[in-house]
């Protein structure tokens, strides 16, 4: 089995654009402490670059991943890889962890990289901006769920993956799977605290409703400064402190009011944002952040939504709308694969998009966005901000498919300028 994976691999990554697409990770490995000896047939890095391979292609069953595989080459008359061989892979604690460390390595190169989406934001300095979410993942085929009326611990929503999202970078940056019936909350406190990325000085954490408990924010702002953004509740009991003056500054374009508030469910004091959108609907958002314009705390919930294109990527083009195991440590890789799987995409893009001399890699959008700027100057009413922020995450279909369709092609500049471009320019 070792020989025909090593003609596999040769096949895959000998002068590809998977190759190059996949190189940034193989970097990362490299800087990651392990043993090569432990894995003797499926090493870490062909392992990861199978899953990866998977996401890429959206291969939902692994029985046709695997004969995907064998019909890759033609000199073999074995499949390359035993079903049992990737199952076991795929729920081993030591490369989760390996998976997991390279996928921080691969995390902090990504950020250092990409564009500082939120460079021109004076207000902000260099404050980490996070958005935080959940979705959920429907149960593999081979495993019956049990809930808690039948006596077991299934959630009826399925699988929770819970993704720290780096607004700054326009990358997910951390993943976290539950299988159990809890709340989105209560797994923040419980699993989600204990992360890096809870422990940032002055960061600003962007959330829905879901994630809402006034306490646990009010903590995080007396041990690191830490502040959070999110949008008011109907049920919440509160009363009015003192309505702040807004600053007649195109940021702050659609704020009805802004006003220091005591919730009923908290000890600090927070502010009460209200917001008229373009299309007539009034907002209301909640932050603990004393500092930032009314406005740019309307602007950054709405820049949530990077995240939502984020999971629409996961889910969509790739293949994590349902579990490929049964396992919690299976489900925890996969959501590790996906999260690796859209960092190599994002880097492939943006180191492609420099060589071509383009100045986004999201070219299709631009249009979009200039008809906007142009009808703010005469009719906009809304927030300013939103308008001139072109620098989009969501990786497109047509660049998915780009790599779907070449990832075997001799990787050259002549592929790029003639396959890669017209999909960044435009719709085809």
């Amino acid at each position: 089995m070792t020989k025909r994976l090593d003609s596999l691999k040769a096949i895959l990554l000998t002068n590809t654009v998977l190759e190059e697409w996949f190189r940034p990770l193989q970097n990362t490995l490299d800087k990651v402490r392990y043993s090569r000896k432990r894995f003797s047939t499926l090493s870490v890095e062909f392992f990861i670059l199978l899953g990866c391979l998977r996401q890429l292609q959206g291969t939902q069953i692994m029985r046709d991943q695997i004969q995907s595989l064998f019909d890759l080459d033609e000199s073999s008359g074995k499949v390359p890889l035993a079903r049992s061989t990737w199952s076991d892979a795929l729920a081993n604690l030591q490369r989760t962890e390996i998976l997991r460390d390279a996928l921080q390595v691969l995390v902090n190169d990504a950020r250092n990289e990409l564009p500082d989406r939120f460079a021109d934001f004076k207000e902000l300095g260099a404050r980490p901006i996070y958005a935080l979410d959940a979705t959920y993942q429907d149960e593999s085929s081979h495993y019956q769920p049990c809930y808690p009326h039948e006596g077991g611990t299934d959630n009826r929503k399925g699988h929770m993956t819970l993704t720290t999202y780096d607004l700054r970078a326009g990358i997910a940056v951390d993943s976290n799977t539950e299988t159990r019936s809890i709340d989105e909350m209560r797994f923040v406190k419980d699993v989600w605290r204990a992360s890096w990325w809870t422990r940032q000085k002055n960061a600003l954490y962007v959330v829905d409703r879901a994630f809402i408990e006034a306490r646990y924010w009010d903590q995080g702002k007396k041990d690191v400064k830490a502040t959070v953004i999110t949008r008011m509740k109907s049920s919440f009991s509160y009363q009015v402190l003192e309505n702040l003056a807004i600053a007649a500054d195109p940021v702050n374009d659609g704020v009805v009011s802004d006003q220091l508030i005591h919730l009923r469910s908290s000890s600090a004091v927070w502010r009460l944002i209200r917001f008229n959108a373009p299309d007539g609907k009034e907002y209301e958002y909640l932050s603990n952040d004393y500092d930032l314009s009314p406005g740019l705390i309307a602007f950054l919930y709405h820049r949530r939504w990077d995240e939502e294109k984020y999971f629409d990527n996961y889910k969509t083009d790739m293949t994590n709308s349902k579990a490929w195991a049964k396992s919690p440590m299976a489900i925890e890789q996969q959501a590790l694969l996906g999260l690796a799987t859209h960092l190599l995409m994002r880097l492939f893009l943006y180191k492609k998009a420099q060589e071509l001399g383009l100045e986004e890699d999201h070219q299709t959008q631009q249009r979009r966005h200039e008809k906007k700027a142009a009808d703010y100057i005469v009719n906009w009413e809304g927030n300013y901000n939103r308008v001139f922020f072109k620098k989009l995450s969501k990786i497109t279909k047509q660049a998915w498919r780009f790599v779907k369709n070449n990832f075997l092609k001799k990787s050259s500049q002549r592929l790029f300028e003639l396959k890669l471009r017209p999909a960044l320019m435009a719709y085809l």
